[in-house]
């Protein structure tokens, strides 16, 4: 009833003395959506999404049409509106550091969970955020007509923890059309003409580049009737030397018969992966953007803590900083010209029975004992994989074994958190760590949240910070990177016990200052989920204690959870996240889990967007409103500016045209992930999901 309610508030809106939305030229996916709606597995233009109450029916049919009224409020309605940027990933494609070749391994039944290592589109990251940032720039609200005050990007901006992909997705955000310039080694090559250069490598005596092609990373060597045959997509040709590895061909039924439920179509584009790599202008968000920490910020591709031992530190001042020690071997790996094709066959035979060991546990669910089996037979097999990076094998003596040399690139170094303890001669860290990259800025505000963080996050070398957007409001950053879990496996999150304690007194403190709160993570209360070796955290705090979506085992929380924390405190309003590469919506009403006590929380809202390296590749608009006296959030999503399907001849459905600009790069690589068999399409979420009221049941705060 409470639903019912809320839509007659909203639609009745509509019709009284409200201004229209303006019509800006950036649509929203109020307007128009991208979709497949023919089954040809190329995307179009579909009908448009008009906001719906939470929760919504799911309409039936290929790309229907849906039912309501748009939702029209005037502009003094908007309390805050905020852009939601999610798990860029930005991919070095062609360092020596990726594991491209573990992706193959889903290829064979039961070897999992080395997922995500490799994806035909990620050559494109990019040219897909700058085609967002060029949508975001302009686009107002399509209820409020309000521009967006400000961006938060939920983590996962770089790929791998090294430099020059947190300077790509820096320099994007920030733009590169002013005369300012705070990372020179980016484009050496520029005088006043600062672009943003996506091609890693610098030309070295025994390390040339490719012939012909300013392109290093891995293509084809597929095998045609050879399953599975370990290859990779290959834009340039389809067939005999340049064949593309198994379900990436422009052929529907060779890859269904190669990868078995994966109907996909992975068409050709000649010259693709040499024009990803040219350079572009960005143009810069043009507002104010803060940044979170993701595991893929803070880990080698998102797992591996190694290349930074630590931060382990004491927590309680007034005790030293924490440490983080250097690891010359990954450093070496990274910035040197010995790239891994395939390893030596021994490996993959090597990890397998440890990985079927693990799907076994697994079936059925798992118990805390089993997951502690899970984790120990997932770090034997990593550090497999670990011995495999670091021994480079001999393709003259070792079986199976292919490797390319590559131009080496010194801005391939890994980045520390904040400060190593120590910094060795020549060290790759003589700009700073990562948090210290955001402070070498053009965009405002200098450091984007780090300059906030308290004292404490200072000495673990950790970066959660807290700031207010508006009156009334309090914005909480936290940092759930687990740094130290035990294995080579770290990717889902944590809270230590000083961070919570410091979210515990910013909540009470927003409270008694009459402000309500918002929480911002990479990780979901779901994946909040991860034990640490550090003595120094402890204890250990979750985000949940019942998995609300099931399907994911969550061992006791050592601590409070987050979620608890959120229970005790009704100003607080939503957890807004990524990580999980979905875009899905949640109400935790508190008193499914206890009865509530005098003055607790009734209800907050989960928020989870999907990335922009995997389908949808799209952003969220997070407005909060005042909607007949009570607050509610209108959550828009957002496509980026590539066009729906970025063309090819009609009498030529598996080549499209050569690739063109950055938009139109940005389409080719939605239509690419879009047809990754390895990623769910449904990533893009249910109806509720997506464009939605939620209303908080709660009163604008004072003055807005």
């Amino acid at each position: 009833m409470r639903y019912g309610r809320l839509a007659a508030v909203a639609f009745a809106l509509i019709a009284g003395s409200c201004a229209p939305a303006a019509m800006a030229a950036p649509a929203t996916t109020v307007e128009r959506t991208v979709q497949d709606c023919d089954g040809d597995q190329l995307l179009e233009t579909a009908f448009g999404e008009p906001h719906v109450p939470f929760p919504a029916d799911e309409p039936a049919g290929p790309c229907p049409r849906s039912q309501g009224q748009p939702l029209h409020l005037p502009p003094s309605a908007s309390i805050v509106n905020f852009l939601q940027l999610s798990d860029f990933q930005t991919v070095d494609e062609e360092s020596p550091a990726r594991v491209e070749w573990l992706d193959a391994t889903q290829r064979i039944p039961g070897l999992q969970p080395f997922n995500a290592a490799y994806r035909p589109q990620e050559s494109l990251s990019t040219q897909i955020i700058e085609a967002m940032v060029r949508q975001a720039r302009n686009t107002v609200s399509p209820v409020t007509s309000r521009h967006l005050d400000l961006t938060i990007v939920t983590g996962d901006n770089a790929d791998s923890q090294q430099f020059n992909e947190t300077r790509w997705f820096i320099d994007i955000l920030d733009g590169t059309t002013g005369p300012a310039n705070p990372d020179p080694e980016m484009d050496p090559s520029a005088s006043q003409d600062r672009k943003i250069d996506p091609n890693s490598g610098v030309p070295a005596p025994g390390c040339e580049a490719t012939p012909g092609s300013i392109y290093d990373g891995v293509r084809d060597t597929g095998q045609s009737g050879v399953f599975p045959d370990f290859g990779y997509y290959e834009p340039d040709s389809s067939t005999g030397a340049r064949d593309d590895g198994d379900g990436y061909s422009p052929f529907r039924a060779e890859n269904v018969a190669e990868t078995p439920g994966s109907d996909v179509t992975v068409r050709d584009w000649p010259g693709l992966l040499e024009r990803a790599n040219e350079r572009f202008e960005a143009l810069g968000l043009g507002m104010p953007w803060y940044s979170t920490f993701g595991n893929h910020d803070a880990l080698v591709q998102g797992n591996s803590p190694d290349a930074f031992v630590g931060p382990v530190g004491p927590g309680a001042a007034p005790s030293p900083e924490a440490t983080e020690v250097y690891n010359a071997a990954y450093h070496a790996l990274a910035t040197g010209c010995v790239k891994v094709l395939q390893p030596a066959a021994p490996v993959l035979p090597a990890i397998q029975p440890l990985i079927e060991e693990i799907q076994n546990l697994r079936e059925g669910g798992v118990t805390p004992p089993e997951q502690s089996d899970i984790d120990r037979l997932t770090g034997e097999a990593l550090a497999i994989v670990e011995n495999a990076l670091l021994h480079p094998c001999n393709p003259e003596t070792d079986a199976g074994c292919a490797i390319d040399i590559v131009p080496p690139d010194a801005r391939r170094r890994f980045l520390p958190k904040d400060e190593p303890n120590v910094t060795p001669a020549g060290s790759p860290c003589s700009t700073g760590s990562w948090i210290a990259q955001h402070f070498r800025t053009t965009g405002t505000p200098v450091g984007h949240g780090f300059a906030n963080r308290p004292p404490e996050a200072q000495r673990n070398n950790d970066g959660y910070y807290a700031f207010s957007p508006k009156p009334g409001l309090r914005f909480i950053v936290l940092d759930t990177i687990t740094d130290e879990c035990g294995t080579l496996f770290c990717s889902d999150g944590s809270v230590d016990d000083t961070q919570f304690q410091w979210l515990r007194d910013e909540i009470t403190s927003a409270e008694a200052g009459h402000q309500y709160v918002l929480v911002f993570s990479h990780h979901t209360l779901r994946t909040t989920r991860l034990p640490s070796t550090d003595a120094s955290e402890q204890p250990i705090h979750f985000g949940e204690a019942l998995d609300r979506r099931g399907g994911q085992p969550l061992p006791p929380s050592p601590g409070e959870t987050l979620e608890q924390l959120f229970c005790e405190h009704p100003a607080v309003l939503a957890h807004v996240a990524g990580h999980e590469h979905e875009n899905y919506v949640e109400r935790h009403d508190c008193a499914d889990d206890s009865p509530p006590t005098p003055g607790s929380n009734p209800n907050f809202w989960h928020i989870s967007t999907a990335a922009h390296i995997d389908w949808p590749q799209q952003a969220r608009m997070i407005e909060l409103v005042n909607l007949g006296g009570q607050m509610s959030f209108v959550l828009t999503m957002l496509d980026h500016a590539g066009p729906a399907n970025p063309g090819g001849p009609p009498e030529q459905a598996d080549q499209g045209h050569a690739p063109g600009d950055v938009v139109r790069l940005a389409s080719i690589g939605r239509e690419l992930a879009y047809n990754d068999y390895q990623h769910s399409r449904g990533a893009r979420g249910l109806r509720q999901d997506r464009n939605v009221i939620l209303p908080t049941d709660r009163p604008p705060p004072p003055g807005s």
